[in-house]
């Protein structure tokens, strides 16, 4: 008896990076036997697309074989970010991956989408992937595939999505449910709203959006930013509880978040209840249009309900035009928990100066500086990294819980290139960034930084925008001259003229071995441009530190000696070097027999000497290292002492009773660094317990002028439209107190939005204050209006701070 076969379309989503003229290639193999071949020559995503008549209702394997790896002048390497077999997709995350390099086969791991080397991804399909009638639509069809979850309804999702592009392509993403793609978007710089009809059953279903084509191409980050999900009118936000993200790159969960940086697939197990229309629905929503587009107006189902006491919800799908009423406009009611009180250090008072190896402030007390870099300003998005996964305010919260009591904040020249609104931050984490420019974030930053008692240092990191030192090694390009580089740095300096929290200008990071010091050659001895470039900045700001790095990507100010740096304004330099251990280089003195006891004779020579001769301080802009072995935590532990004036390691204090050891900002706060990760964990949220217990002995004692201040949150409302309209239209609000008090729990808050033609979204914030008094809950109202007309009422409550 014959065997029924169906006709079945297998399209592999991928991309190459050519090596020696010649592009990545791979055979599709299903069950073993080929079925096609074909060259990735591009370095953006395209399908490749395979048909093959295949046993009806049977599962398959599915192999993609990478065959032509090289490394010999340039790297070849294939990117697999899924599969699509009869409209089902399957990311690279749900294969396993075999190695085949050098004809040495390695054992199975789990899929992976940078086939580096010779190898085959393997894609088990189950038998209900290919049901006998046939192909699915074409990859791309924005509808519903073959094999659709159980017929009912028609379901509405809405993905209201944006995103930032990179090589002149835009975000992509796959919609889902239960596994079978219903539709996909292309989404542009502006926020809209992607409509998709999905036929199911009144069951409980698995939404998710696949993002497939993250790229950086020069400067530019692709990157995809889902602001919210609606199924049947009911809002799902992407850090709710029911959310995950996958990375399909690393395989790694990032918890609940709307900004994807990587390939990742976003997660919703969605209720039964949420299948079920709302109240008044009638009918579905307009198909999406082809290249699924929004169709013009959104939803298409009307009436609605009301919310019931006051505080509740307006719900609701009528509207249109100019005219709103209660049921075209909903807002919802919000839950935050009082931030509480934060501790602030009041121990160091004001602007700094020098007075021999030591940093004085105001009150004549002297000070040490142990702080933490905060890197991201200098590229790509131009703002702080971290943002994505936390807000600002937790960030700067947990440095100071940590201990550190300064941050190193980087930036670059092509920072202020643009005035756009910056990239990789998550808004419902950070709703009061929305809408600023890079250098108003950096406003918000160090506002809270001096509200809790942190000073701040600026960095000048890079003069192109990008990752990691200057590629020539000098402190200028062709795009960003000295003349540029001194242009913002003045900039700056009066913009920040009179800040208390901003103390220090860290003039250029690492020059290195194109750098020379004191030779005067005005293109490469950067002794004689610090001068030029402090001097500019103390032509507009004379309370800042002048912080003035050493040759060597750093590690050596030697020069210093015969050298040394000489402002206008006396008694603000402060030299400093980096140092770092095993993670980033086999030092000579890393290997030296009488390791670790040579390290402060080496360090002396390089640039301990000028602390210890009384020259000026010490402030090592840069120490670190992933410490997961013995050796480098025994570097480290050396260096703790070392900073700390301990200058043959006994564990004994060297220096005179009521000076501070040398200064430090240890690298780096978020994980990102490469080559040594961050005092986070890859969760954002986990402080690494081995860098801690390193990094605490090179603290700054506390001083029993402590305070606390009040903490900072945002009960974030959501309104929005049951139909986009289509003139202009205002809505206004204004809070009002209930059991919560404007002024001493909450900011009254008044304005109005405007929703422009087809927008049906936007967001209010109010400032939470906190405290640490037990009142139980409270709460306060938000009253939406139109005219004299009362469109809604939600409640914002304010539950107690956490014990």
């Amino acid at each position: 008896m014959s065997t029924a076969t169906t006709s079945s379309t297998i399209t592999v989503n991928a991309f190459g990076m050519s090596g020696d003229k010649l592009p990545p290639h791979f055979k599709l193999l299903v069950d073993g036997q080929a079925v096609g071949e074909a060259s990735a020559a591009s370095e953006s995503t395209r399908p490749y697309s395979f048909t093959a008549d295949l046993a009806a209702n049977k599962p398959h394997s599915i192999q993609i074989v990478y065959d032509n790896d090289a490394v010999n002048g340039s790297s070849r390497d294939l990117y697999v970010q899924s599969i699509e077999v009869n409209g089902h997709v399957l990311k690279a995350a749900d294969a396993t991956y075999t190695r085949d390099d050098g004809g040495a086969v390695g054992a199975a791991e789990a899929g992976r989408q940078n086939m580096w080397w010779d190898g085959a991804l393997k894609f088990d399909t189950p038998a209900d992937f290919y049901a006998g009638k046939g192909a699915a639509a074409p990859a791309g069809t924005p509808t519903a595939a073959p094999a659709a979850p159980a017929a009912g309804t028609d379901a509405t999702i809405v993905v209201n999505a944006q995103g930032t592009a990179a090589a002149g392509q835009n975000a992509h993403f796959n919609l889902l449910v239960d596994g079978h793609k219903v539709g996909e978007g292309t989404v542009g710089e502006e926020a809209k709203d992607f409509t998709f009809t999905a036929k199911v059953d009144g069951a409980a279903h698995k939404v998710q959006i696949q993002y497939d084509n993250d790229a950086v191409a020069g400067w530019e980050d692709r990157n995809l930013q889902i602001n919210g999900i609606s199924v049947n009118g009911h809002h799902i936000s992407p850090t709710d509880d029911a959310v995950s993200v996958h990375r399909d790159d690393s395989g790694a969960d990032v918890g609940a978040t709307g900004s994807l940086y990587w390939d990742a697939t976003l997660t919703t197990q969605v209720g039964a209840s949420h299948f079920t229309a709302p109240a008044g629905s009638t009918g579905g929503s307009e198909p999406a249009k082809p290249g699924n587009q929004p169709a013009d107006g959104g939803s298409g189902s009307t009436g609605g309900s009301t919310g019931g006491s006051a505080g509740g919800s307006t719900g609701g799908s009528t509207g249109g035009g100019s005219n709103l009423s209660a049921s075209s406009v909903s807002v919802g009611n919000v839950t935050v928990t009082d931030p509480g009180m934060v501790e602030s250090s009041g121990a160091i008072k004001g602007f700094l100066h020098t007075e021999g190896n030591q940093i004085v402030d105001e009150a004549g007390q002297n000070v040490r500086l142990t702080g933490v870099n905060w890197f991201g300003g200098e590229g790509y998005n131009y703002v702080p990294a971290g943002l994505w996964s936390d807000s600002y305010q937790h960030h700067l919260e947990n440095m100071k819980e940590v201990g550190f009591n300064t941050i190193r904040l980087t930036w670059s020249d092509e920072m202020f290139d643009s005035s756009a609104v910056t990239n990789g931050i998550d808004y419902s984490k950070n709703p009061d960034l929305a809408g600023l420019t890079r250098l108003q974030v950096y406003d918000k930053v160090i506002d809270y930084a001096g509200k809790i008692g942190m000073k701040v240092i600026l960095d000048h990191h890079r003069n192109d925008g990008g990752a990691g030192t200057n590629e020539h090694g000098l402190w200028y390009t062709d795009a960003h001259p000295e003349s540029k580089m001194i242009e913002n740095w003045k900039m700056l300096a009066k913009h920040y003229a009179g800040n208390e929290t901003v103390i220090g200008a860290d003039l250029h990071n690492e020059p290195s071995v194109s750098a020379t010091w004191g030779d005067g050659n005005a293109a490469t001895d950067w002794a004689a441009a610090a001068e030029r470039i402090g001097n500019a900045i103390q032509s507009v700001n004379k309370d800042w530190l002048m912080l003035v790095e050493g040759t060597e990507w750093s590690s050596t100010l030697a020069g210093a000696k015969d050298h040394p740096v000489e402002f206008d304004v006396p008694n603000k330099l402060v030299y400093s070097p980096h140092a770092y251990g095993q993670s980033v280089g086999q030092f000579s003195w890393l290997n030296d027999p009488n390791y670790p006891n040579n390290l402060p004779a080496q360090y002396d020579k390089m640039w301990g000497y000028l602390y210890k001769n009384d020259t000026a301080p010490i402030l090592l802009g840069e120490w670190g290292g992933q410490f997961k072995t013995e050796a480098e935590q025994t570097w480290g532990k050396a260096m703790v002492k070392y900073l700390n004036g301990d200058w043959n390691l006994d564990g004994k204090s060297d220096i005179p009773a009521g000076d501070q050891g040398m200064s430090s900002t240890f690298w780096a706060w978020t994980p990102e660094s490469g080559d040594v990760g961050g005092v986070l964990m890859p969760d954002y949220k986990t402080v690494d317990p081995t860098k801690l217990s390193i990094i605490k002995g090179a603290l700054a004692a506390g001083t029993d002028s402590a305070t606390t201040v009040a903490g900072s949150e945002e009960a974030i409302f959501t309104v929005r439209l049951a139909k986009a309209l289509t003139t202009a239209t205002t809505i206004d609000y204004a809070t009002e107190d209930g059991t919560a008090k404007a002024g001493s729990d909450y900011t009254a808050a008044s304005g109005s939005l405007t929703f422009q033609p087809g927008e049906t979204s936007k967001t209010i914030s109010v400032h939470v204050t906190g405290d640490h008094a037990t009142e139980g809950s409270e709460n306060f109202l938000l009253h939406l209006s139109n005219g004299n007309a009362l469109l809604g009422t939600a409640t914002g409550t304010i539950l107690d701070h956490a014990a």
